[in-house]
Order: C-alpha cells, then sequence, then structure tokens
C-alpha cells in the first residue's frame, strides 16, 4: 500500500492509532463498540483506512478479564489539529461509547483509543508519549497495523511495521475475528 503512514505535507498529517474493547456498553458488544468508533473517526478524517476486527487475550490484565477485541486505522488528519487536541477528541468519543477512566491500569473497559504515531512527531509530556512507548511491544497493536501498511516506520524505529511484528515472541494469543 502506498499510504504516507507516517509522513506530513503541510495541509494534513498521518494518524496511527489502535482501538480496544472488552467490555459492553448500553447493549453494544466490544465488536460492535470498536466498529461504530471506527466509523466516528472516519468522519474526523480526510482519509481512512481500516485494519479487520481481531480478538485478542488480555494482557497485563485482572485474571478475570474477557478478551479483547482490537483494530487499527490510518487517519489523515488536519495538519491544524495538533497531536494533544486529537488525543482530546479520541477521549471525547471514548467517553461517547461509555470509557470510565479509573486509577487501575489495564482495567475491563468499554473502548480505548491511543494514538500510536502522529506523523513523525516525537513527543514525551506526562499526558501524551509519541511514538506510543509500548506499541512495538504489542502483537495485537502491531498486527493490526501491519495488515494496514506493513512498510510503515514509527518514529524513532529504524524496522518497519512487519519486521517488528515478525521480531515480537509468540506469547499473545491474536486472531483475526471472523
Amino acid at each position: 500500500m502506498s499510504t504516507p503512514s507516517n509522513t506530513t505535507d503541510s495541509d494534513s498529517v498521518w494518524v496511527a492509532v489502535s482501538l480496544g474493547s472488552n467490555l459492553p456498553y448500553l447493549n453494544r458488544s466490544p465488536r460492535e463498540l470498536v466498529l461504530a468508533a471506527m466509523e466516528s473517526l472516519r468522519c474526523l478524517s480526510l482519509e481512512s483506512h481500516a485494519s479487520s476486527v481481531y480478538l485478542s487475550e488480555p494482557i497485563d490484565c485482572p485474571p478475570d478479564a474477557e478478551d479483547f477485541i482490537n483494530a487499527a486505522m490510518l487517519l489523515r488528519v488536519s495538519a491544524k489539529t495538533s497531536a494533544r487536541e486529537f488525543l482530546m477528541v479520541l477521549q471525547g468519543i471514548e467517553a461517547d461509547y461509555g470509557r470510565q477512566r479509573g486509577s487501575l491500569q489495564n482495567q475491563a473497559r468499554s473502548l480505548d483509543i491511543d494514538i500510536i504515531s502522529y506523523g513523525n512527531q516525537e513527543l514525551e509530556s506526562p499526558d501524551l508519549v509519541l511514538p506510543h512507548p509500548r506499541a512495538t511491544q504489542r502483537r495485537f497493536v502491531l498486527m493490526p497495523l501491519a495488515e494496514i501498511d506493513p512498510e510503515m516506520v514509527l518514529p524513532g524505529q529504524a524496522a518497519n511495521l512487519g519486521q517488528l511484528l515478525a521480531g515480537l515472541p509468540l506469547i499473545e494469543n491474536v486472531q483475526i475475528d471472523a
């Protein structure tokens, strides 16, 4: 695919996002929530590319946590929107789909949308780190993104998504959710 996924021009920037859910909300299953959120994200973008939907075992979650539904998208958005502003928009979408932020990390959630990369930006602040600090270690992030653009290289990385994915140990069970 020839998507300039981690480049920018003067008018737009490509943003990679990862979506996940393992908690129903308002009679919608986690799969339905992820698909609905993907539709919301399409409405925000000038152009978008989406992965398939994946089923993933929970990582670093409480023992009784349900499996996650995951997906990824590449979104071309206006360069006038900063990464922090875009994060606020994503948090608004999460709230629209029932996301409640608690003090516990990795708890069950109706919707989680993470910015994996925002153009070529590298940023480290209390509320946002770019590229996402654990993206290269997580099959449930890399597999959907590599499906869209295996040649994409995250800022600060030498290897592309396909190479990073091939180098991950097979400890996570991630599969396309048919």
